[in-house]
């Protein structure tokens, strides 16, 4: 009896791995010679069991050494289109390659879509997505639906093997509305939103550590896709991936840095003192948070110079619950803005993780150090910081927080503060986070929590002031008072970003604003990529998180246009020091799109909704839209596909809050001939939707202007004088040009169109009196046209006076 038992376990075994889902039939055995095998079969499902300890996982800090985003489609550059050779179904022909993505998915009443894989794409439970796109990318999918109760039901499921039409294998594919989590109780193929996109096709995610932009990336393809080809029923392990290694000295001088607070005063003054300057932080606390100090050598002022740092160490804490140090953010005691992040690579990881209790069910986020402490020791809460501030929350470690039941948010009270914690909250879930207001709507109050325990301010009262953000489409005058109010006070939190390389860009355009997008123009071999890439590496390296796709470039290229422009060197002339300029160009957050050619748009926003969860992108570079709606349609369809484009990209970059440039060529026109708004490729729809119209044009002697068309934002309109050194492929702000340089060619121009009027007149002379009145019009406007050039002669001269 008992070697049937067995034979009889053996055969469930191997069912697990087919395709009926009986993953909780069990078979119990009893010592007891009299009892027979007892057989119990739960309710049937699928779960893939995680056996790794839950650990920080691997990371790039933006200012350390931080890849860049690989992010590839079907039909694009490097894409593996073979399926997976899985045996997790029994006909493992029909069925997609398995995603590689985790999730943490939303529990149901059945628990169907809980999900307990490890990898490096994690979704969280509480993360909600919207339904709209859920349903378009369904019915673009040729999905068949219905909505019943919380759930989408999908008639057959792309993942199982035929249905032979069978009425009993229809419906089994379920996805939740909130979560957009699937699982299909006849395959068990299960996930995240982003498992879908992968699994059906449509988005290809490389994992890979791989820290050089410009480096071959096919040796992990290849390894990728031969590990995803290997006849397994799991996915493959982040922790498999090989990550930076940490020498064991490393982990002992950042050990030792808390030990030598006691042995600097001026340090211990300076965190414990409540005079200006200092943060009123207790001894007790500084310890209990594994503060140190060290010194740390930085360029500064053109000089290496040496400077005492305090570190804020990220922690975890191992078995035995000894606190253990992997990674210190390092910030100089003179110099705010001196910090640095040691050793490089390494892992994400939190300030203050080792205090958090094993059952603390609620957590405070905050976005500085000094923050954190003052907060825990005020409100006794478990406190943690986050790595990057405002900036970004890495998807690595989401994981860590999936446990808490609520959350809350203390960022800086600022515009970027509050920005940065709308854009976590709906990473970590709307329902269960909750944004901490510290100025309390007065405009003179303290702008963070640390600032606040100075002012002598309750913090205990303020966070119980604590809420949710309101729903996004409705809003009182009380969610709106104290934004306005900070607008008015600090103009500069809401103009954008501004630019360091082109001066007059700040007076025109103000500043590169989220939320907006701005169309770019000018004709062929102009220099429209060259002038767009140096402004996204002028706001990159200011902390914009930025994703370029480029449809007429390959990557590598693009990458080495780039580099020569971040060094100001021509590279060909400076090879050897190639490896420094690349390490000091990876420290940046810069991240690219594999796409190239044409590409379905619906593709293009998919990897731009991967890109802003996963990596907070702030800015999107697309270059440009004809390349890539090219050949997928034909005559006056073309126009309609282009609308329809621009009318999904500005809907993504208001709702997800990122800045879009979008490239579109302009008419064919004369070489001479300076450009109107009207002058741009398409219907109206693209200059109608943008906020901002930036066109580059051309004088008769090859100068070159950026030529601001269009400015929602105040409204102001002008051009900037452009030189070109073809040695770094560096654009600078003119100081040489003369005003005959622009006048003669816009003088030409004006000839040009006033020998048009007269033609047109002459015609008019010799046509009837009906079309006397048609051609008369074409007159005014050609007029009109001439002194809309001539004004534009007159803006150009003075600007280039001045």
């Amino acid at each position: 009896m008992i070697s049937q038992c067995r034979n009889l376990n053996k055969t469930i075994q191997r069912l697990s791995f087919s395709s009926i889902p009986i993953n909780n039939f069990k078979l119990h055995f009893f010592s007891t010679s009299s009892s027979t095998p007892k057989i119990t079969n739960k309710k049937l499902k699928v779960t893939i069991k995680n056996k790794d300890k839950l650990d920080i996982p691997s990371n790039n800090f933006a200012n350390n050494n931080e890849p860049s985003l690989k992010i590839n489609y079907v039909g694009g550059e490097e894409t593996n289109t073979t399926p997976s050779t899985s045996t997790s179904t029994s006909t493992s022909k029909s069925k997609p390659k398995q995603s590689s993505t985790t999730t943490s998915s939303s529990t149901t009443e059945n628990n169907d879509f809980s999900n307990e894989n490890n990898s490096s794409t994690f979704v969280s439970s509480h993360y909600k997505v919207n339904e709209e796109s859920m349903l378009s990318y369904l019915d673009r999918k040729k999905l068949v639906y219905k909505i019943i109760g919380k759930q989408i039901i999908v008639k057959e499921c792309p993942f199982c093997h035929d249905t032979k039409g069978k009425f009993d294998n229809f419906w089994k594919l379920y996805i939740s509305r909130e979560t957009a989590a699937f699982f299909c109780h006849r395959c068990g193929c299960k996930g995240s939103w982003i498992d879908l996109k992968v699994n059906l096709g449509d988005l290809s995610l490389d994992h890979s550590h791989n820290k050089s932009i410009t480096k071959s990336s096919s040796s992990s393809l290849s390894s990728s896709s031969s590990s995803s080809s290997k006849s397994t029923s799991t996915p493959s392990k982040p922790n498999e991936i090989e990550e930076p290694t940490i020498s064991i000295a490393d982990l002992k001088k950042m050990l030792n840095y808390s030990n030598e607070l006691n042995n600097h005063q001026d340090v211990i003054k300076k965190l414990t003192g409540k005079e200006k300057g200092e943060r009123g932080l207790s001894k007790d606390v500084l310890e209990f948070y594994k503060v140190g100090v060290t010194s740390q050598q930085f360029f500064f002022n053109d000089e290496w110079q040496e400077h005492k740092c305090i570190t804020f160490p990220w922690t975890t804490l191992d078995k035995k619950g000894n606190v253990q140090v992997h990674r210190c953010k390092l910030r100089s005691t003179k110099e705010k803005s001196l910090q640095r992040i040691e050793p490089k690579g390494g892992k994400w990881g939190f300030f203050g993780w080792h205090t958090i209790p094993l059952d603390a069910k609620e957590i405070i986020l905050t976005e500085g150090e000094y923050d954190a402490m003052a907060v825990y020791q005020e409100t006794g809460i478990p406190t943690i910081s986050l790595p990057n501030g405002a900036n970004s929350l890495p998807i690595a470690l989401l994981p860590l927080l999936e446990r808490f039941e609520k959350i809350y948010l203390w960022m800086d009270d600022d515009v970027p503060g509050m920005e940065g914690a709308a854009k976590f909250s709906e990473k970590l879930g709307i329902q269960r986070t909750f944004i901490v207001s510290t100025k309390q709507n007065d405009p003179n109050g303290p702008k963070d929590a640390n600032d606040a325990l100075l002012a002598g301010k309750d913090l205990k009262a303020i966070l119980s002031t604590a809420a949710n953000i309101p729903h996004d489409q409705i809003c009182d005058f009380s969610d709106v008072r104290s934004i306005i109010h900070n607008e008015l006070k600090d103009p500069l939190s809401v103009i954008g970003k501004q630019s360091k390389w082109f001066p007059s860009f700040n007076k025109i355009l103000k500043g590169h604003r989220k939320g907006e997008l701005t169309i770019f123009s000018g004709p062929t071999g102009i220099g429209k990529t060259s002038v767009l890439s140096q402004l996204s590496l002028d706001f990159c390296s200011q902390g914009t998180r930025t994703l370029w796709g480029s449809f007429e470039l390959k990557v590598p290229r693009l990458a080495r246009k780039m580099l020569s422009q971040f060094s100001n060197c021509n590279l060909d002339k400076h090879v050897e020091n190639y490896q420094e300029i690349a390490d000091n160009f990876s420290n940046m957050p810069m991240y690219f799109l594999r796409f190239f050619g044409s590409t379905q748009v619906d593709k293009v926003i998919d990897a731009m909704e991967y890109a802003v969860y996963v990596q907070d992108v702030e800015h999107i570079v697309l270059d440009n839209l004809q390349f890539m709606l090219g050949g997928q349609t034909k005559g006056i369809e073309r126009y309609d596909i282009m609308d329809d484009s621009i009318e999904k990209l500005r809907k993504f970059a208001s709702q997800k809050n990122v800045h879009i440039t979008l490239v579109i060529h302009p008419r064919k026109q004369d070489i001479d001939q300076v450009l109107n708004i009207n002058d741009i490729f398409g219907t109206a729809k693209a200059t109608q939707e943008a906020d901002n119209v930036i066109i580059l044009q051309s004088s008769k002697n090859n100068y070159r202007y950026l030529d601001i068309k269009k400015n929602r934002f105040s409204g102001d309109l002008g051009i900037i004088p452009l030189s070109f050194e073809k040695e770094t492929n560096r654009f600078s702000e003119s100081i040489e040009l003369n005003n005959n340089n622009l006048t003669t060619t816009n003088n030409n121009n004006n000839n040009n169109s006033n020998n048009n009027s007269n033609n047109n007149s002459n015609n008019n002379n010799n046509n009837n009196n009906n079309n006397n009145n048609n051609n008369n019009n074409n007159n005014n406007n050609n007029n009109n046209n001439n002194n809309n050039n001539i004004n534009s002669d007159n803006s150009i001269n003075q600007t280039i006076s001045n």
